[in-house]
């Protein structure tokens, strides 16, 4: 009989590990990114990103706004994002957002032209 009873309660403990698990996953943050750039910077300029695959990629914005949904690999441990360009006129102004799960993931970054009408900034790195 005691036999029976520690076989239950192991098994009792057992599946109740299992749901507190599976509630853990099911709570966890989307591992897709949205960027969206916005702004009235008329040079040129750069994204450089992490790749779904965690690699980088350059990409040259030629009009805004300008959006980017990436969902990263389960590998990849973090994304950033850099800007920079030239060209522009000094005080024109660039502004970063980045969404997680349709909310903001960090605060906007908004970046501002120097005299010689150029930026470079990167936002923080999201950790998945």
């Amino acid at each position: 009989m005691k036999n029976i009873i520690l076989t239950l309660i192991t098994i009792s403990c057992f599946l109740s590990s299992c749901k507190k698990d599976a509630d853990n996953n099911s709570n966890k943050a989307s591992r897709t990114l949205v960027y969206e750039i916005n702004g009235n910077f008329t040079g040129n300029f750069i994204a450089s990103y992490t790749t779904a695959a965690g690699g980088t990629s350059n990409e040259q914005i030629t009009i805004l706004p300008w959006r980017k949904e990436i969902t990263y690999n389960n590998n990849v441990t973090a994304a950033i994002i850099a800007l920079s360009g030239n060209g522009g006129i000094s005080g024109q102004t660039i502004s970063l957002t980045i969404k997680r799960d349709n909310k903001p993931a960090i605060n906007p970054v908004n970046i501002i032209a120097n005299t010689s009408g150029a930026f470079s900034e990167a936002a923080p790195v999201i950790v998945f």
